[in-house]
């Protein structure tokens, strides 16, 4: 159903989630360090344990919840792919989502050989005893709405919580219920060219499943990227720079809203880090013209992603408004 607007050469790059904001920060305050090649071995396959250790108190800083188990993953896509062929493993049906979600949602789903159902409230209440059907995977704050869930299973569900932190919303402490959690340093750091993500549950029997189910896949998580992130942990305030985080993208934020107008005013999302509305053929066309790169979720849904630096921005908006201002007068003369 999504679709993104690659076949152009964007000018403004509205379309990937890449928080390119939170690099403008990073990049001033940490130094990157080389490693020697000697250390280049394969590490343990749960991870580095210097990253699982500072990713509890992570979890526990931006979610105030703590988890006796975690997985170091390729990204939260890693994540969730291991998660979904888990759960296809002990014959899973169905995954209950958010209407919208992670555009790459219905390709996993898909790949693990299971069946997509938008809608969380709509998985039956009777569950299978100890060999589950059915499972929940929140999107909370979802992508791209921005709106946050307090429903879920203990037993069953799965929380994607990449967006749940104090850069992307003033509430991260409202959390679903679930069985297992799926982060995300790409969106924590701003650092996605890493692909470092990772799982968090208490359930024992699941970590160790997953475990396996990590190494047949990819034996093991990039050690240099590891290093890394536990590197620039060291470096930073995590608290000061996801609230410096947070005020680059409020600005990012208010510069959108002067585009409210093309889409019929409706208002930019508080929570999150996408605009998500419906946008009529002359906005989209505009856009086209204005070499924007943008992600049509359907017919007439567009996602843009206020994540850029704010640099790229500013530009960009004042660029569609300029051309917008042109067109209309041409047609008043």
């Amino acid at each position: 159903m999504e679709n993104f607007v690659a076949d152009l050469i964007f000018k403004y790059d509205f379309s990937w989630g890449n928080p390119y904001f939170l690099l403008d920060i990073l990049n001033s305050r940490i130094s990157i360090t080389t490693h020697s090649i000697l250390d280049m071995a394969y590490g343990p396959y749960d991870g580095n344990p210097d990253l699982i250790k500072n990713t509890h108190d992570v979890i526990y800083q931006t979610t105030n919840q703590r988890y006796q188990h975690i997985l170091i993953t390729n990204g939260a896509s890693g994540a969730l792919n291991l998660i979904l062929r888990r759960f296809k493993a002990k014959n899973g049906q169905k995954v209950f989502t958010t209407p919208y979600g992670y555009p790459s949602y219905d390709s996993f789903i898909n790949r693990a050989g299971l069946e997509r159902v938008r809608n969380l409230n709509a998985m039956p209440l009777h569950l299978t005893t100890g060999n589950h059907l059915y499972m929940r995977l929140i999107d909370s704050p979802e992508n791209p709405t921005g709106t946050q869930y307090n429903i879920g299973d203990a037993n069953t569900d799965t929380w994607d919580s990449v967006y749940n932190n104090q850069i992307y919303t003033k509430t991260p402490f409202i959390v679903p219920n679930h069985r297992v959690m799926v982060g995300s340093y790409s969106k924590l750091l701003g650092i996605a060219g890493a692909r470092i993500g990772f799982i968090a549950t208490n359930d024992l029997l699941l970590y160790e499943d997953l475990k396996i189910e990590s190494k047949a896949e990819y034996t093991g998580v990039s050690k240099l990227s590891q290093e890394l992130i536990v590197s620039i942990l060291k470096q930073i305030d995590l608290n000061q720079f996801m609230r410096d985080g947070s005020n680059d993208l409020a600005d990012n934020k208010y510069e959108f809203t002067k585009l409210e107008y093309l889409f019929d005013g409706q208002r930019v999302n508080e929570v999150g880090m996408f605009y998500c509305a419906k946008i009529h053929p002359k906005a989209r066309d505009l856009l086209d013209k204005c070499g924007v790169g943008y992600v049509m979720l359907d017919d007439d849904t567009i996602r843009l992603s206020m994540g850029q630096t704010k640099k790229i921005t500013q530009e960009g908006i004042q660029y569609i408004l300029k051309k917008d201002r042109v067109q209309n007068e041409k047609k008043t003369k």
